[in-house]
This record gives C-alpha cells, structure tokens and sequence, in this order.
C-alpha cells in the first residue's frame, strides 16, 4: 500500500529571521557604524571595519543596506536630529528671551557632551565635501536657521536676516565643538564659553534693551554645569 501523502520537505539553510531578531541585526549594524565612524572618521571608514565592529558576516551587511553610505547617512541624520529635537523642545517650554536662550546654548553643550567620541570626527569634518558629515551638517544649519528665525518672529521681534542668522548659529556651533574638544570642559571653561555666545547673540539679534538686561542679570553657569557634569571627555586626537 503506497503513502498518499507527500513527504515532508525539508528547507535548507537557517529559518529566517522573525522581525524582532531583523530589527536587532539592523541596529546592530547601525551602532557598529557609529562606533567605527568615532573612530576612523568617514575616510577611514570600510564594510569590513563595521562587519568586525559588530561580529556579523558580509552577506548579513548587504541583506539590509545596499551599501557603506545607508547606515552612514542613517546615523548622521540621527544625530543631527536630535539637536534639532532638543533645541527646539527647550526653547519651547521657556520663556523669555534671556531663558531661551539659555537653555538653547545648554542644549547644545549637551548634546556635544551625549556625542562622545563621535564629536571629533564630526568636527574635522564639517567643511569637507567628500564627506556626508559636511552636508547633513548643512541641512541642520538651515532648519536651525528656520525655526530661530520663527522664534523670534512669535515673541513679537522682526525676523532677522538669513545672514544674522547663519552667523549667530555658526559662531555657537564652533564655540560648543571648541569647549568640548580644547578646553578642560570645567566650569570655568563653560563660562568663558557661554559669555562668548551670549555677547555674539546679543549682538547679532539683540537690541540696547537686551544689552542692558541680559548680561546682568545672566545667572552663574557652576549651577547649571554641576546639574549635568561633563564626566566623559572626547578624545581630542583623530
């Protein structure tokens, strides 16, 4: 008597991942990213490198990204957002131009500081135009740019130039990378560095009033860097 039934089929190879375990894989090539680019900068930077960052094999890497460049943007357009994300929730909940702007230049030392290691390279390469860095980098210069520039009209003030404003985020972005990666990141340091960009505000956008009440009446910067100390430095050298 012969069986009606076929038999069983066996596949071949591993069971495919569910989605859970695929999302894990992806992250996981996504931190091996990050982590290599910290390190070698985006010139340094290899399939190979990120493969042995993250203990996965080269057909795993292509299985989620067509190539080097989709994780590299993936995790700079990650960083960049969430300055943005950070800078505009803080100046949200403040109010009055002297607190928003305080809390605006303490967010942007502090998503410096959350960087780490990642802060140099991304420094260094802020002007290259070989390197992805340097054009989300633009990017986030001109959404920046486009929400002070709302801000400030919603306090009732005229918008202020594309130039004014360019030159204000510019210098504040050069002084932040400046403290966190030339400076000892004391308080002392944070002072010197939060007097400057508050005078370079002030002068781009403020007006005599604003000189006459801000500077005097800016709170002492110890507080605010004991809240959330600077206890993990990134490394100066590329």
């Amino acid at each position: 008597m012969t069986a009606s039934a076929d038999p069983i089929r066996r596949t071949r190879g591993r069971p495919p991942k569910s989605g859970p375990e695929q999302q894990e894989v992806r992250l996981r090539l996504l931190a091996a990213t990050r982590t290599t680019f910290a390190r070698t900068g985006y010139h340094g930077l290899s399939v190979e490198l990120v493969l042995a960052e993250a203990g996965l094999s080269r057909p795993t890497f292509y299985k989620y990204f067509r190539s080097l460049e989709e994780p590299v943007d993936l995790v700079l357009a990650e960083v960049n957002q969430q300055l943005v994300d950070s800078l505009i929730r803080v100046t949200l909940e403040a109010s009055g131009v002297f607190n928003k702007l305080e809390a605006a230049l303490l967010a942007w030392r502090d998503w410096g500081l959350a960087l780490g290691p990642l802060l140099q390279p991304l420094f260094a390469e802020l002007h290259d135009p070989h390197s992805p860095a340097s054009r989300h980098r633009q990017q986030t210069l001109a959404v920046l740019a486009e929400n002070l520039g709302s801000l400030i009209e919603t306090m009732g003030r005229a918008r202020p130039s594309r130039l004014q404003l360019d030159a204000l985020i510019n210098s504040v972005e050069y002084l932040g990378y400046r403290y966190h990666l030339e400076t000892p990141g004391d308080a002392a340091s944070w002072q010197e560095t939060r007097e400057a960009m508050l005078r370079i505000a002030l002068g781009l956008l403020g007006s005599a009033d604003d000189w006459s009440q801000v500077l005097p009446a800016a709170r002492p910067p110890s507080a605010d860097v004991s809240r959330n100390p600077p206890t993990t430095r990134p490394d100066p050298r590329p």
